[in-house]
């Protein structure tokens, strides 16, 4: 490097804020580099001796020590060691005597920055100072970097663990400690309540072909179930050698249960928690896809309820929906198999898909169990109301093979136990007559 470009970088160099302890048992020393260092803006103490140091470094933290290795009482590497033991983290630059080789060897052993043979040489002792201030500089900037990478993973919604090549958790952040408890030293697969590696382990794959791998998993934690969706990625350092992984875990139970919902209203009718009509027609189709493979039978019952119209003008349509939802119990308390669908059509009408019927007895019984149920009175606020049901009752493939067809049998037989008397059921029995059209019957005036 040019002399002169040396020189006016040295004028115009800058140690602003650098607060210097110096130490040495010779003051002349001492004071020469007071001035060299003070003439470029750093804050520098001098101390005489270990001891002196040892307090000035007490009162005030200094990033830059520079010290003398032989001394008297307490030498230079002695009051290094002093400082290490306390945990202080500084820049240490020797001053030493071309005479003082073996201390300067146990110096750099103990971890010094770097030396400065006396007689002191400004400019070498500047850019000394330079090279210990620029890694301090570099060394602030990582720990500011790492304070907003840590507030980050802290501050992240997701789970974060870090682990080692033996599964054994390094780090967790707090939410993934809200989610399960503290596993520092652990296993990973702790997380789950197991003893062994997870069956599915995604971090075995990433170690096999080094990439980044996803997957869902349910398990029980305190009696709830979590649904949670996992992502692993190896760690590697600077030379490309894996050293660990790091796995993200997603609480996504929230979405699942969104999704759910979201489902239910689908298929579900929001007053009484029973199949819509959009789940009816699904299941009907099944059912006689089953049939049809299978040679089976099913059923299909179609109920409403006599006179519900005097319910709602008598004691408004709260009280109506009241009723609906009890009629829904009642009907379920009929029918518990897995394997039937329970529908609310709309307004006071329900149908009950019956897979493997065997034969009509069986859905006689089925619908007498649900008449013995609607005779017993609603209690609707201090009013007892008598409401009772007309059943029709369809087959297949007696009563059609498709699903419209099967449909109109019933409703067809359900107006006919209207006509009967109410309060019965009904099978379709068309006698002679073509099967149902697609068109449903009208039947204005009976309720």
């Amino acid at each position: 490097m040019d002399s002169r470009h040396t020189m006016q970088t040295m004028r115009t160099f800058k140690l602003e804020a650098l607060d210097i302890l110096v130490v040495d048992d010779d003051p002349t020393a001492c004071l020469v580099i007071e001035r060299i260092l003070s003439r470029h803006g750093a804050r520098v103490q001098c101390a005489g001796s270990g001891a002196q140091a040892l307090k000035l470094f007490a009162e005030r933290h200094h990033p830059v020590v520079i010290t003398d290795i032989c001394m008297p009482e307490m030498n230079g590497i002695q009051l290094v060691e002093n400082l290490q033991r306390q945990g202080c983290n500084m820049q240490v630059i020797a001053v030493t005597a071309e005479y003082d080789t073996e201390l300067l060897i146990s110096a750099i052993q103990l971890g010094f920055n770097d030396y400065i043979i006396k007689p002191v040489d400004g400019d070498k002792l500047l850019w000394t100072v330079k090279r210990c201030w620029d890694a301090i500089l570099t060394h602030r900037k990582l720990e500011e970097e790492q304070i907003k990478f840590q507030t980050v993973v802290e501050c992240i919604g997701e789970g974060i663990v870090i682990r080692d090549l033996d599964f054994r958790i390094l780090h967790q952040n707090r939410a993934m400690m809200e989610m399960s408890g503290d596993l520092t030293g652990s296993p990973c697969y702790k997380i789950f309540d197991l003893n062994d590696q997870c069956p599915d382990c995604i971090t075995l794959e990433a170690i096999k072909d080094g990439q980044t791998h996803s997957a869902f998993c349910s398990y029980q934690r305190n009696g709830a179930i979590l649904h949670i969706e996992r992502t692993t990625s190896l760690l590697r350092d600077a030379a490309g050698t894996v050293t660990g992984s790091v796995a993200i875990f997603r609480d996504i139970s929230e979405r699942i249960r969104n999704e759910q919902t979201i489902r239910d209203m689908a298929f579900h009718d929001p007053l009484t928690g029973l199949s819509n009509r959009r789940l009816f027609e699904d299941r009907l189709q099944q059912a006689i896809a089953k049939s049809r493979r299978y040679g089976r039978t099913f059923g299909l019952l179609c109920l409403d309820l006599d006179h519900f119209k005097e319910v709602n003008d008598t004691y408004g349509h709260e009280a109506g929906d009241l009723v609906l939802v009890e009629a829904a119990e009642r009907i379920r308390s009929c029918c518990k198999r897995d394997l039937d669908t329970i529908c609310r059509q709309g307004g006071d009408e329900f149908c009950i898909i019956v897979t493997d019927c065997g034969g009509r007895e069986n859905l006689a019984a089925i619908a007498e169990r649900l008449l013995e149920q609607f005779r017993q009175p609603f209690q609707l606020a201090d009013s007892l109301v008598e409401l009772t049901t007309s059943i029709g009752i369809s087959i297949f493939p007696d009563n059609g093979v498709a699903m419209k067809e099967i449909e109109i049998a019933a409703d067809r037989a359900m107006y006919a136990a209207k006509k009967a008397g109410r309060n019965s059921y009904c099978f379709w029995e068309p006698y002679g007559e073509p099967p149902p059209s697609a068109t449903l019957p009208s039947q204005p005036g009976i309720s």
